[in-house]
């Protein structure tokens, strides 16, 4: 059979606020496999860590199998073959052989002797000591195959084969997972149990009728629970698809014993949980991220261990530069040093490699690098780019506090600026991952504003990187062993000496994710909303950064935890100015916001015609007038208001214009203003929004509103707050 691999390089229905003119969780600590003692590397080198990061890859499609559609929902491993839950209409079990890279003959349940029945939607599999167990939720039953002699040979089913019945000793209820050991088998059904039956009842004789040996308790777990499992010495691990993890101690479990409790549970915690053959436990969390931890570390006191082994978070398709987090993963299982990830039906081979840091006194000399040797070079958000790519959120789209980002794609360095500014003398400082040191990458001498580069950057064995700190260089070994850079080997970020305004973008410590929504008047003509060119969307940008470098300030944080002080009142949410919930605040409420505010998600920027703007969940949208007169004038009133729609109403301190978030940011932003260079854009020739034609535009520019000019002295609060109390020069 060819076998065709997909290669991998690894690696708005809201509550909108109409404003017109304003209105009233992963481990921390990732150490190498064992402590190690520092050891010398050779060549003057010296061995400070070793951990391992995903290389190229490849995906099992139906296609491998002959199948035009499949449906795997869980995998289990024998040796070198891969056994796949294929869960359709004619369920099967797809097999697998990894050396060979070959599909072998499935399992059909309707061709087994003494089965001969079909499975009614598979929802997982398990193999111990040459015995499958098949999880059928519709068959309410285990089925048992003998799979040791290379013939599958059907042995017997757990569960009675229908719902009813006596549920308490011999029927199962909907099957939605399994598991075994030496000495059990594990069956969580919709009644909020583990089943457990003895391994010495699983004989041909007890077809349909073993009397089940314990029953554990399953909090939570109903329809569609679709449990994983692993059984670890004496103690078994369930996770629930929301993350949620149990423990149950079997070291006592005796026969009749009912509604065992849990010794251990935690929320959000872990998907997939998979001891394998190289002494660790590999824990699907939440967010998709894979961490390993030593088999032996695990204890009682809590259910994953203090230290991690690896941590893995991201893949990079190749052929494609952008790099894909790791969906939260439904099955996983390592075979050798490959990891096999299973996700939205998707199965992704993951071969781990492992990397050596090792660490030399001496420094090693920057790479240097100029814009003018770029491979490849593109600008953003200009002028006739089309409406299509301006709102493709995949393609046009700036993380706040990552303005300025790099990747590494095999042999080159891509750069991508949403700066509205060239910026010059720029050092790309690099943080190798399982490491707190920064190094020097590389040294670039322009990066052009609103752009994409591509400049050749080729790392080896043989690459040094120079601490930022002077004292010494890092080395990677293993690095020519991969077959690209690994997605995520770094975490990078841009500093320079000499460039204020780089020096202000890294002050940013807002997280959020801008782009520009799809709306369109000519779809509906009453819309207040206005379809979106080049030239909003550059100043969207600009008047963006301002606000999330104002929020970001030491000065804004002042505001924020005196506001009673500053303001004259307590923040407050849509109950008002009263005591309880969603009410006034309290100190731990200013602590957990200030947090949201940075920690925002998505914004959706827009254009709108209605004399203010409009806000909520994660819309934002603001007038023609406001995207010049911030400038001089006014704007960052109207444009905190409609931010603050994401978080509350008009009847809160969030979106009124005489409390709260709206006066204080317009006031901020006065401070500001009377300041030169305080924050990155204060000129508006950068984007000459004013200057532009009329055909660009939803609206006039008015005079009076360009050339209004900021007083000197102390006019609203907030100037003279900090005229009387100002804050100490960090």
């Amino acid at each position: 059979m060819s076998i065709k691999l997909k290669v991998l390089t690894v690696s708005i229905s809201l509550l909108l606020v109409a404003c017109g003119g304003g209105g009233s969780g992963t481990s921390e600590n990732v150490n190498s496999l064992e402590d190690k003692p520092v050891v010398d590397a050779g060549e003057g080198l010296t061995k400070v860590n070793e951990f391992r990061v995903l290389d190229v890859g490849a995906e099992l499609t139906a296609q491998d199998f002959s199948l035009e559609t499949w449906n795997p929902s869980a995998m289990a491993l024998d040796g070198d073959i891969l056994y796949i839950s294929n869960s359709q209409t004619s369920s099967q079990i797809l097999r697998y052989d990894l050396k060979q890279k070959r599909a072998l003959s499935a399992i059909d349940p309707t061709l087994l002797t003494g089965l001969a029945k079909t499975w009614d939607g598979i929802v997982d599999i398990s193999l111990h000591a040459g015995r499958l167990y098949v999880a059928s939720y519709g068959s309410n039953r285990i089925d048992v195959i003998d799979i040791a002699t290379g013939q599958p040979q059907f042995v017997m089913a757990l569960g009675t084969g229908v719902w009813w019945g006596d549920a308490l000793n011999y029927a199962l209820v909907h099957s939605n997972a399994v598991t075994a050991d030496d000495r059990f088998v594990y069956v969580p059904d919709i009644q909020g149990r583990i089943n457990v039956w003895q391994q010495s009842d699983v004989r041909a004789e007890n077809h349909l009728k073993a009397n089940k040996f314990a029953r554990l308790s399953l909090p939570s777990c109903a329809r569609n629970c679709n449990a994983r499992m692993q059984s670890m010495g004496d103690y078994l691990y369930t996770s629930l698809p929301n993350g949620t993890t149990y423990v149950h101690n079997l070291k006592s479990l005796k026969q009749g014993d009912t509604d065992v409790a849990p010794i251990l549970t935690e929320s959000t915690l872990s998907t997939v949980m998979n001891q394998a053959a190289d002494g660790q436990v590999y824990v699907s969390r939440n967010n998709g991220v894979i961490e390993s931890y030593l088999a032996k570390s695990f204890n009682t006191k809590q259910i994953l261990p203090t230290n991690l082994v690896d941590q893995f978070s991201n893949y990079r398709v190749k052929g494609n530069d952008s790099t894909q987090n790791l969906a939260k993963a439904s099955d996983l299982v390592v075979h050798e040093s490959t990891l096999l990830h299973l996700a939205n039906q998707k199965i992704t081979l993951l071969p781990m490699r492992s990397l050596q840091q090792n660490r030399s006194n001496q420094t090693a000399q920057a790479t240097e690098l100029k814009q003018a040797q770029a491979i490849q070079q593109s600008r953003m958000l200009q002028d006739g780019e089309s409406w299509e790519v301006l709102t493709n959120k995949d393609e046009r789209h700036v993380f706040m506090d990552k303005i300025l980002s790099a990747q590494l794609n095999g042999a080159s360095l891509d750069i991508q600026s949403y700066s509205a500014v060239p910026v010059k003398d720029v050092q790309l400082h690099a943080k190798l991952k399982n490491s707190d040191q920064w190094v020097v990458l590389a040294h670039i001498d322009e990066i052009q504003a609103f752009s994409k580069t591509r400049l050749a950057l080729k790392l080896d064995d043989q690459s040094r990187f120079s601490l930022v700190n002077g004292q010494g260089s890092i080395q990677l070994s293993g690095l020519s062993q991969t077959e690209q850079i690994p997605a995520g080997l770094f975490d990078f970020k841009f500093h320079s000496d000499t460039d204020l305004h780089v020096q202000k973008l890294n002050q940013i410590k807002a997280k959020w994710k801008i782009f520009f929504g799809t709306y369109n008047q000519e779809n509906d003509p009453a819309s207040s909303w206005r379809r979106i060119n080049a030239l909003y969307a550059r100043e969207w940008v600009m008047m963006m950064t301002n606000l999330a470098y104002m929020l970001s300030t030491p000065e804004f944080e002042h505001l924020w935890f005196n506001h009673k002080k500053v303001m004259g009142h307590e923040f407050f949410g849509n109950a008002g100015l009263v005591e309880g919930e969603n009410g006034i605040f309290k100190a731990e409420d200013y602590t957990r916001v200030y947090q949201q505010i940075l920690n925002r998600s998505e914004i959706n920027l827009g254009i709108t015609a209605m004399g203010g703007g409009l806000g909520g969940g994660s819309v934002l949208g603001v007038d023609t007038w406001i995207f010049y007169g911030h400038y001089r004038h006014s704007g960052y009133g109207i444009i905190a208001h409609e931010f603050g729609h994401g978080f509350g109403s008009h009847s809160s301190a969030w979106s009124n214009s005489a409390y709260g978030f709206q006066p204080m940011m317009a006031w901020l932003h006065f401070y500001f203003q009377r300041q030169a260079g305080s924050i990155p854009y204060m000129d508006p020739d950068v984007n000459k929004f004013h200057l532009a034609s009329p055909d660009q535009l939803y609206a006039g520019v008015t005079s009076n509103i360009v050339n209004a000019v900021p007083g000197k002295t102390p006019i609203n609060t907030i100037d003279q707050y900090f005229a009387a109390n100002p804050l100490a020069k960090k």
